[in-house]
């Protein structure tokens, strides 16, 4: 059973996924050389021939460990690989903290709150920095103003991100947002949360040509993607971009928007209520770019899924 442990440090609080094992299953642990075949996986997957010669311990002896950490979970099986003519199988963690529960006395967490996911802290990072916002989130005015003379209609859907940035930020300092039209240079030298589109937003018109998939005003300001050459004429396509700041170097700028409202809350929605969805489109190095197409399952006006297009 998988959960999340806290820990608290003296620098504020970790949150780490935990595998909850039972008490008498402990045992797994009572060898040394567990220990140091968890030891060796932490650091990199490998098989028992990978284990047997780096820890110069007998095959057979790393099979049988192998075989009891798999049985309680700790370990996994990740892949395959062809070794000396045979297929191996490949190991990996399963998380980094192994948990147990002696009795019954949990508390039940209040609705309102929700355990912060430490992939979701990993992709804010580090517009959110141990548990603080480090971030200007920038809307676009609600006035008629920019290159395109638009005033901006999503504003609203940002209160979504406002509940999740909630979550993780422990101190919020006020105010934490500004219009596009209140931007100050000493602002870029931030990282930068930016909401809408090319048209709306005047910050994100100033990007919007180093994006990989961007804002075409050319063609109707449909989202154009320079690495598949598609083009998404859909107002519910929304682009959910982590990006390098071309206003300082060392910061970062996150865009959640679409080419309409509709595609904007599509981004938004995909970052909070489905972040499971785009997880596995996150890069390593945390910069990417991701795009979405929201969906009204429920046949009320309002986007409630999210389904990943790229």
């Amino acid at each position: 059973m998988k959960a999340s442990l806290v820990e608290n440090r003296g620098d504020g609080k970790v949150s780490y996924e935990s595998l909850v094992v039972a008490p008498k299953k402990l045992s797994v642990f009572n060898s040394d050389l567990s220990l140091r075949i968890v030891n060796e996986l932490a650091r990199n997957p490998g098989c028992a021939m990978d284990l047997a010669r780096n820890l110069k311990e007998h095959e057979q002896k790393i099979y049988y460990h192998l075989r009891k950490l798999e049985s309680v979970g700790v370990v996994k099986p990740v892949g395959t690989e062809k070794r000396y003519g045979m297929v191996a199988k490949i190991y990996s963690m399963t998380c980094p903290v192994i948990a147990t529960k002696l009795y019954e006395d949990g508390h039940p967490i209040n609705k309102k709150a929700s355990v912060k996911d430490p992939n979701m802290v990993k992709f804010f990072y580090p517009f959110v920095d141990n548990g603080e916002l480090k971030a200007r989130i920038v809307i676009g005015d609600t006035y008629s103003h920019g290159r395109f003379d638009t005033e901006s209609t999503e504003g609203p859907y940002a209160f979504e991100l406002g509940m999740l940035l909630g979550n993780l930020v422990g101190k919020l300092k006020f105010p934490h947002y500004k219009f596009d039209t209140e931007t100050r240079k000493n602002d870029l030298r931030e990282n930068l949360i930016l909401i809408g589109n090319s048209q709306t937003n005047i910050l994100i018109d100033k990007v919007n040509g180093r994006l990989p998939v961007y804002f075409d005003e050319k063609n109707k300001f449909y989202i154009t993607s320079k690495k598949t050459n598609k083009v998404y004429d859909d107002a519910r396509v929304g682009i959910i971009a982590k990006i390098e700041s071309p206003f300082q170097k060392g910061k970062k700028i996150l865009i959640l928007g679409g080419r309409g409202r509709r595609g904007t809350q599509s981004a938004i929605i995909a970052c909070t209520m489905h972040f499971q969805k785009i997880m596995k489109m996150i890069s390593e190095d945390g910069d990417s770019v991701i795009v979405v197409r929201g969906f009204d399952r429920e046949g009320d006006k309002v986007i409630d899924d999210v389904v990943v297009l790229e």
